[in-house]
């Protein structure tokens, strides 16, 4: 059998090709692992950070959390401007929204309807929106505009979220929405 050698221009030998696939296929694996923990400490800082936004907004006293009949939602909001109506929507509701999703950074995740400033309409009770965005519609007033933090347990949960092989979520993530209820249309219940 015919031995392929390459040179090691460093010691100046005569390696097999073999050996030279075997160093570099050791030296790739290496790497991926290395680049994983990276990612791994990227996120954890990421996490970090998400975890002390939030928490720092609980203590903010600009910021009030929701609360529903059975307590404390998680949820805190600050109004931005309050509006003339007296009616709250039910969760059998059907509303028109116009809202921007982003994370505790700022960058935005969802523009919603801050594109083209037509409202965006969800029915509360259909499961359609994510629950804690759903608790702070159920607690505004029609021209109601404010900015709510919802917290990952009433967000999208504590896995990444992917559509797909897509992902569009990472897990434990707190949401901040800018909010404002255009109008409701109440259904019996």
């Amino acid at each position: 059998m015919k031995q392929f050698f390459t040179i090691n221009a460093e010691m100046g030998k005569k390696l097999p090709i073999v050996n030279s696939l075997r160093l570099l296929t050791i030296a790739v694996l290496l790497l991926a692992f290395a680049s994983c923990n990276d990612s791994d400490n990227m996120d954890n800082a990421w996490q970090d950070a998400n975890t002390e936004a939030y928490n720092a907004i609980t203590k903010n006293p600009e910021y009030k959390a929701l609360k529903t009949e059975t307590g404390p939602t998680g949820v805190y909001y600050k109004v931005i401007n309050s509006g003339e109506g007296t009616e709250h929507p039910l969760q059998t509701s059907s509303v028109k929204v116009l809202y921007k999703g982003s994370y505790y950074d700022g960058t935005v995740f969802d523009l919603g309807s801050s594109l083209n400033w037509v409202p965006s309409e969800f029915y509360l009770g259909s499961g359609g929106t994510i629950r804690g965005f759903s608790f702070a519609l159920q607690n505004m007033v029609v021209g109601d505009k404010w900015e709510v933090w919802i917290p990952y347990y009433l967000g999208y949960g504590a896995t990444d979220y992917y559509s797909g092989y897509t992902l569009v979520m990472k897990g434990n993530t707190t949401l901040v929405f800018d909010l404002e209820l255009v109008s409701i249309t109440q259904f019996p219940k």
